[in-house]
């Protein structure tokens, strides 16, 4: 029985070597619209007058622009094009989402996209009541060179905000 599979195998092959490709129409190109600049944020920070609380945000920078979890690995971005942050952040007193994140660049505070989808933030706290704490931003431009950012979390009461560890990248 050992020989027959060899037999079989090349069989199918030279079928399928036989076979005609199909004509196909040519599919029309896509039309791509030119990526828009995100636009700077206009809301101000929901930090701003707030008191800083000496625990720390419950949080995480997942990327600054294409540079994957910048906590732990050092990010190098390109200079003179909008800095796109996204991550998750909650109060850490309460265990629950905060009333806002904003991001700090270099101590000037944006605000966020906040209360996004994070399911997998939720299942690893063990906690339902995070899953609703994923953030996004695009904002300004920086130069090139060294900058830093920090996660700020606004308390679930929006009476002070946590910040999270100093996370630095670079700009080329």
């Amino acid at each position: 029985m050992k020989p027959v599979l060899p037999i079989a195998a090349l069989a199918l092959f030279s079928v399928a070597a036989c076979d005609k490709p199909k004509p196909r129409q040519a599919a029309a190109p896509l039309a791509v619209a030119p990526a828009a600049a995100p636009a700077t944020p206009t809301a101000p920070p929901a930090s701003t007058g707030l008191t800083q609380r000496e625990e720390m945000a419950g949080f995480s920078l997942d990327a600054i622009n294409a540079a994957q979890d910048p906590v732990n690995m050092p990010a190098t971005i390109r200079a003179g094009v909008p800095v796109v942050v996204s991550g998750f952040g909650f109060d850490p007193v309460a265990k629950t989402p905060g009333k806002a994140v904003d991001v700090v660049i270099d101590g000037v505070a944006y605000p966020t996209e906040y209360g996004h989808e994070r399911a997998d933030v939720a299942t690893f706290f063990k906690a339902e009541a995070l899953s609703a704490t994923g953030f996004k931003a695009a904002l300004p431009a920086v130069k090139p060179g060294p900058h830093t950012a920090i996660v700020r979390v606004v308390s679930a009461d929006g009476q002070a905000y946590f910040d999270g560890v100093p996370i630095n990248f670079y700009a080329k």
